[in-house]
């Protein structure tokens, strides 16, 4: 088996796109199919839930059921600051931008056209 066999086989586990016909040709060589036998037993393995897990999973739902109403009230609680921030960066920027506006006339001045010599 070549070391480009082994990156092949590699890349196929990893979910990569891989040449057929390379593909192919590794899995002529005796010693390729047991080392893709051997990616195949890691990737199981890897997946696999660890020993013990689940018991450990079993034991602790009742302690994360009870964590979860605690979690919705900070989520709540989070959801309302976020909201009040909003709000107010809103009456900040209004008040910002009403004072951004040319100031309202006191009173209005009418001239008279000057007449204009031809």
């Amino acid at each position: 088996m070549t070391t480009d066999h082994a990156e092949l086989f590699s890349a196929l586990m990893d979910r990569e796109a891989v040449d057929p016909e390379a593909l192919a040709r590794a899995l002529e060589d005796p010693e390729a199919r047991r080392a893709l036998v051997g990616f195949a037993t890691v990737r199981r393995e890897l997946h696999a839930p660890a020993p013990g897990e689940r018991e450990w999973i079993v034991a602790q739902a009742p302690r994360l059921a009870a964590m979860r109403p605690s979690r919705d009230r900070w989520r709540l609680v989070a959801a309302a600051v976020l909201l009040a921030a909003g709000l107010g960066a809103g009456v900040v920027a209004e008040r910002y931008r009403s004072q951004q506006r040319p100031p309202e006339p006191t009173r209005i001045v009418q001239l008279d056209a000057l007449p204009v010599n031809p």
